[in-house]
C-alpha cells in the first residue's frame, strides 16, 4: 500500500539510499514516479552519488507500443528529474494478463501480443542507444516470452520475477534458462510475499537456519537468493528492516544449507502466477 503513498515513498526512497542502499525499483502501475525523484535527488544534495544509484521503472502493458514507449519514458524521466533510468522493464508480457477489457495503443492497431511486446522493445533499444535509458529488460516473463525478444534490438538484460524458496519448478526453468543466456534475474517477493510469508515464518527447516546463523530469517532467505546469483528488493519502509536487510553481505550460507532451502519447494508449495499461459 505504501507504494501509492507519495509521502511514505519519498522518505522511503531516502532513508534507505542515506543507509547505504543503491537499488530504488518503481513502475508505471504504482503512480509513484515524482516521489521516488524527489527522494533520488534529495539523497543526491546529501552527498549520495547518483551514479551510485540504480534506477529501476517498468512500462505496463497497456502503455506497449512503439511511439508509446517513447513518449511514456520520456515522462518518467520528467516526472523522476532524472537525466537517465537505469534500467526500464517490460512489466508483464501481454495486456491479456489482466483480462480482456483492458488493451494497450499497439493491440488496438489489432497487433498480437507478441508483436507489442517487441514493437515495445525496439522502442527501449532506441531509448538505450539514446542513453535515456542504461539498460532494457523484461519482468514476470517465462522462457517463450524471452525467446520472442532473441535477436531484436539490444540484449534482455533483466527478468524481474517472484523468487523466493517456495517457487514451483516452472519458476526454475525460468531462471535457469536466464542463467544460460546471460540474463540476470532481480527477484521480487524474496521474502514470500503477501501469499507464502506465513510459509517462510512456519518453516521448521528455515527457524532452525535462523537460530543456526543467529539471524532473522528473512536475512536468511535474502542470503539464499543473492547466492543463487540474484538481485534483490525486499519492500519495507521500516528503517530497522532495511539495515538488517543490507547486512546481508556479511555472513554466507554453506553449501548444505543452500541445498536444504533449495529442496524448500518440493516440501512446500508457494503461490505464483503461471505466466506460461500469458500469450
Amino acid at each position: 500500500a505504501t507504494a501509492y503513498d507519495d509521502v511514505l515513498v519519498y522518505r522511503t526512497v531516502l532513508w534507505y539510499l542515506l543507509l547505504g542502499g543503491r537499488h530504488i525499483d518503481g513502475a508505471h502501475l504504482y503512480l509513484n514516479h515524482k516521489a521516488i525523484g524527489k527522494g533520488i535527488n534529495e539523497a543526491v544534495k546529501r552527498g549520495v552519488a547518483r551514479r551510485e544509484i540504480f534506477f529501476t521503472t517498468k512500462i505496463f502493458p497497456t502503455q506497449f507500443g512503439y511511439e508509446s514507449t517513447l513518449q511514456n519514458v520520456e515522462q518518467y524521466l520528467d516526472q523522476t528529474k532524472q537525466d537517465y533510468i537505469d534500467l526500464v522493464l517490460l512489466h508483464f508480457p501481454s495486456v491479456s494478463a489482466f483480462g480482456p477489457m483492458l488493451s494497450s495503443p499497439c493491440s488496438k492497431e489489432g497487433k498480437s501480443a507478441r508483436e507489442c511486446r517487441i514493437e515495445t522493445w525496439k522502442a527501449l533499444s532506441e531509448l538505450q542507444a539514446s542513453g535515456k535509458i542504461r539498460n532494457a529488460g523484461v519482468s514476470n516473463f517465462a522462457v517463450k516470452h524471452l525467446k520472442d525478444l532473441e535477436g531484436i534490438g539490444v540484449p534482455i538484460a533483466n527478468n524481474q520475477i517472484q523468487f523466493n524458496p517456495f517457487e514451483p519448478e516452472y519458476v526454475v526453468e525460468t531462471f535457469k534458462y536466464c542463467a544460460a543466456n546471460g540474463i540476470t534475474i532481480t527477484a521480487y517477493s524474496p521474502l514470500g510475499g503477501l501469499m507464502d510469508r506465513s510459509k517462510a515464518e512456519a518453516s521448521e527447516i528455515l527457524l532452525d537456519l535462523s537460530h543456526k546463523y543467529d539471524r532473522r530469517l528473512t536475512s536468511i532467505m535474502l542470503r539464499w537468493a543473492i547466492q543463487r546469483g540474484c538481485a534483490v528488493i525486499p519492500g519495507t519502509g521500516n528503517p530497522s528492516h532495511m539495515l538488517s536487510n543490507l547486512a546481508v553481505y556479511d555472513f554466507e550460507l554453506s553449501d548444505e544449507d543452500m541445498s536444504i532451502i533449495n529442496n524448500l519447494k518440493n516440501v512446500v508449495k508457494g503461490f505464483n502466477m503461471d505466466v506460461r499461459e500469458i500469450d
